[in-house]
């Protein structure tokens, strides 16, 4: 029986282990990249090690090649608003939008007790720990997904803050994004707009 030499085996499970590939479609991006050798693999193969020098943002746990983000290291932005989201693609969705100037706090996913994501998992507890040290935060806004783990991660949150002693005014993006959506794929219009009828929690 006929195996792929050791080399482009090892590609093709690396491959597939990236989310939504399966072992065929690593199987056909690995073929594809073995043809092109010398055109685009030598970039792609510079792009990956190039990820090394990228890390989180020690304040809100954005991506960044710094210790702070570009957006925690603005001081032009408004110190008053927070808002939380899942993942930094979120970030780059809300920015987009232009119609938010605050800050972020990335969460990192979102409470899912079937896949083993419980809350000490997230970036939760550095939340309130920022919360209880940064002064002038009067409005988090949870730009998070209106999904079963979206709506129990943001009632968590809610109940965490509260139990803390914590008190700031809490608002959740508007439902003008479909149930069941997920922010990332939102067009801009939309979520400018549900920022901007964000609702109190």
């Amino acid at each position: 029986m006929f195996n792929y030499p050791k080399p482009l085996q090892r590609l093709i499970n690396e491959i597939s282990k990236l989310p939504g590939i399966g072992p065929k479609m690593a199987e056909r991006i690995s073929l594809f990249l073995l043809r092109k050798r010398g055109e685009s693999t030598g970039e792609l193969a510079d792009a990956l090690i190039g990820i090394k020098t990228i890390g989180f943002c020690k304040t809100c746990f954005n991506v960044t090649d710094k210790e702070l983000c570009s957006i925690c290291d603005d001081n032009t932005r408004d110190k008053e608003i927070i808002c939380v989201v899942e993942g930094p693609e979120d970030v780059i969705t809300v920015e987009r939008t232009d119609k938010f100037g605050g800050y972020y706090h990335v969460l990192h996913g979102l409470i899912n007790p079937l896949n083993n994501v419980m809350p000490d998992s997230l970036k939760i507890k550095e939340l309130i720990d920022r919360l209880k040290k940064q002064s002038g935060v009067k409005e988090l806004i949870f730009a998070i997904n209106h999904t079963v783990e979206g709506d129990a991660t943001s009632l968590y949150l809610k109940q965490v803050l509260e139990e803390s002693g914590l008190k700031f005014r809490i608002t959740r993006l508007a439902k003008g994004l479909p149930t069941g959506s997920d922010i990332r794929y939102a067009d801009e219009i939309t979520l400018g707009q549900a920022i901007i009828e964000r609702k109190e929690m």
